[in-house]
């Protein structure tokens, strides 16, 4: 049938169009040579003869064959896959994805998950967004720690781990208490959090008992830069000091360094691991120079001795120098700091009295508490250890006011 209506419409070409194949054009090249005619002007058709190629064309315009049947070339008529007339075209794009989850339709089928629904295992988190984090999207707790995949990702665990920073303490036990599942210190303290769970220390606190040593360093005792702490505790407030003894002064016995102890330890002031602070004493030595303190000279003479005797104690332990005082005074230390000079022609009732006066101006700084004399916030004028004037014997405990200061705000560096 289709040949005979080819016949038919072939006469009608034919009749219509001889005048066309003569007709001349001009090419890309400029010549007057019909690209479908011969060198001498004749019409060429093909070598299988006229009448067979026109027929060929004509076969093309005249394609009659109905969408789902089999052609010559084994596919549909309307170039599909042998789906029938109701077939969709675009369904056969790789990049289809009816869901609209991120996965084309093509990689769903792969993977098993539903190309018409965006999040198969009803977790709270599209089919391609759990491709992307590596979860499994056909099991809505892929990590079998209770939590769907979904929940995790919106409080920030990992859905694909118990434990994503692998610090012992699995996610669940770290939102509890906090710290941050995806790095094993949180504080930063050079402790694991694991660590600090069995120590008692504070996670999210680098120094838990704030005496201004890191809590890694209190627990190995020793500092980073080497300094040795002996006996030090994270969960307790330690004051390490080194005294040294200028010119001709004598040194103390070990009695008197355990006095100036006994003292810091009876104070009020709540730790951890119970109240007090822990003064750790270590006799540096004698300096052969004659260190006079004039008064005017604090400060030089802590450039002068202060990095030089202590070494790698230095910004750890508090450096109190005995030396001759020709000003009035029996003791100047450092107000939020760790230098103090003492006069070594005192008796030594007053010079126990004064160390414990100049390490707490270390330790407290600037009085923030009610009592504080109006004009001098650097001394307490309702009694205590640091009054203005010095009295071996009289006031020698530490206020409820400066005790509660030194709990809020740790002690001073």
């Amino acid at each position: 049938m289709r040949r005979v209506l080819a016949l038919a419409v072939l006469g009608i070409v034919v009749a219509a169009g001889v005048g066309a194949l003569g007709a001349s054009t001009v090419d890309a090249r400029g010549s007057d040579v019909s690209p479908n005619a011969t060198e001498d002007g004749s019409a060429r058709l093909d070598d299988r003869g006229d009448s067979d190629a026109l027929l060929d064309n004509i076969d093309e315009l005249l394609d009659t064959s109905e969408p789902g049947r089999d052609g010559g070339d084994g596919t549909t008529g309307d170039g599909g896959v042998g789906s029938g007339p109701s077939a969709d075209p675009r369904e056969n794009a790789s990049g289809l994805d009816s869901d609209g989850d991120g996965l084309s339709d093509r990689k769903e089928q792969e993977i098993e998950t539903d190309p018409f629904d965006p999040d198969s295992d009803d977790d709270g988190l599209d089919d391609g967004r759990e491709w992307s984090l590596g979860t499994d999207p056909l099991d809505s707790d892929t990590d079998k720690d209770g939590v769907t995949d979904g929940r995790e990702v919106e409080r920030g665990t990992s859905p694909r781990s118990v434990d994503a920073d692998a610090d012992g303490l699995n996610d669940e036990r770290e939102i509890d208490l906090g710290t941050d599942p995806y790095d094993p210190d949180s504080d930063d303290d050079g402790l694991g959090d694991w660590r600090e769970v069995r120590l008692g220390t504070d996670l999210l606190d680098p120094d838990t008992d704030g005496d201004r040593l890191l809590d890694s360093w209190e627990h190995r005792h020793e500092a980073a830069g080497g300094a040795e702490l002996p006996e030090s505790d994270p969960l307790a407030m330690d004051v390490y000091v080194q005294v040294d003894y200028a010119g001709e002064a004598d040194p103390e016995p070990d009695a008197f360094y355990e006095r100036i102890e006994s003292e810091f330890d009876s104070m009020p002031v709540e730790r951890p691991n119970g109240t007090g602070i822990d003064v750790h004493v270590r006799e540096g030595g004698r300096i052969n120079q004659t260190a006079v303190y004039t008064g005017d000279n604090f400060w030089d003479l802590k450039d002068e001795y202060y990095g030089d005797r202590l070494g790698r104690r230095a910004g750890v332990y508090h450096h109190v120098v005995v030396t001759k005082f020709t000003a009035g005074e029996v003791g100047y230390g450092e107000v939020g700091g760790r230098f103090s000079l003492v006069d070594a022609r005192a008796a030594n009732e007053t010079k126990r009295h004064v160390v414990v006066h100049e390490l707490l101006h270390n330790v407290v700084g600037r009085i923030d508490a009610p009592g504080a004399c109006e004009s001098d916030p650097h001394h307490y004028c309702d009694g205590g250890w640091l009054t203005p004037r010095i009295t071996p014997g009289n006031g020698e405990y530490l206020p409820g006011p400066l005790a509660d200061e030194i709990e809020r705000q740790g002690l001073q560096p």
